[in-house]
């Protein structure tokens, strides 16, 4: 049996890291430097932005950086980019989304938008590589991806929530959702105080923990690692690890499946 599952795992592990679609990451990091498109950006600056509009989404596509927002009354962002020469990138919220240009024509690279966007507004972010941490936000959808980077998110209330990471860690806490979809291709998922209709979360490497929550139907899987359920109540419910321990502990009592 020991020699069975060896060979699964030398057999299923690469075949994990191939499907992670671990995006390619056009900005080059390199000590102080970074390169884009052939051109290298030598100079990094801070940008603040403040708006008072109320957009219906905030939209972030960034070559990599980490991204990290809370919802508060109106914008007020930080912004980290590098750029070919000083003072070359101009940087806006145009309609809810981040955008920026260069007098120069050259590329420019994000790397990290850190601050508060208005409460009400729904996320639509995707970054090549980043850590990405969201708290306090509620609208109508979520939408948030990253190549490779852990995800944090605190207090977001949506109908529909969709985010996935080709590498890295997934931590969900207080949360209100219809449908929660979350996947990872290498890293471990913990589901604290979730209350969803569907919840639907995969890992292709790692272990999945769930506490403290309650949805109609769940579905979660991993390709190796183990899945723990606790003190959590679902109506219809799917589990499932090609190698790891199954635990489902509801009410008192463990049921390892």
């Amino acid at each position: 049996m020991k020699f069975i599952k060896a060979l699964i795992i030398l057999v299923l592990v690469p075949l994990l890291f191939a499907s992670c679609e671990l995006r390619s990451i056009p900005a080059l990091i390199k000590g102080d430097k970074v390169r884009v498109k052939g051109v290298t950006l030598e100079h990094s600056r801070i940008i603040t932005l403040t708006d008072n509009e109320k957009y219906d989404t905030f939209t972030v596509e960034a070559s990599s950086g980490d991204i990290a927002l809370e919802g508060g009354q109106s914008y007020s962002l930080e912004v980290k980019i590098w750029e070919k020469n000083e003072n070359d990138v101009t940087l806006s919220i145009r309609k809810g989304k981040l955008v920026g240009e260069t007098d120069s024509g050259n590329p420019y690279a994000i790397a990290s938008v850190k601050g508060i966007i208005p409460i009400n507004t729904s996320i639509d972010i995707e970054t090549g590589a980043g850590n990405i941490m969201i708290i306090d936000v509620e609208g109508k959808d979520f939408e948030v991806q990253t190549g490779a980077g852990n995800m944090d998110f605190d207090n977001c209330n949506f109908p529909t929530m969709n985010f996935s990471t080709g590498a890295g860690n997934i931590v969900v806490t207080n949360i209100k959702t219809d449908s929660i979809e979350m996947d990872t291709g290498a890293g471990n998922i913990l589901i604290k105080s979730l209350t969803a209709v569907e919840l639907d979360c995969n890992t292709g490497v790692g272990n999945i923990d769930v506490f403290n929550s309650t949805a109609s139907e769940a579905d979660c899987n991993s390709g190796i690692g183990n899945i723990s359920i606790s003190e959590s109540h679902f109506e219809r419910h799917e589990l499932d690890t090609g190698i790891g321990k199954i635990n489902y502990k509801n009410n008192g009592k463990s049921v390892e499946l």
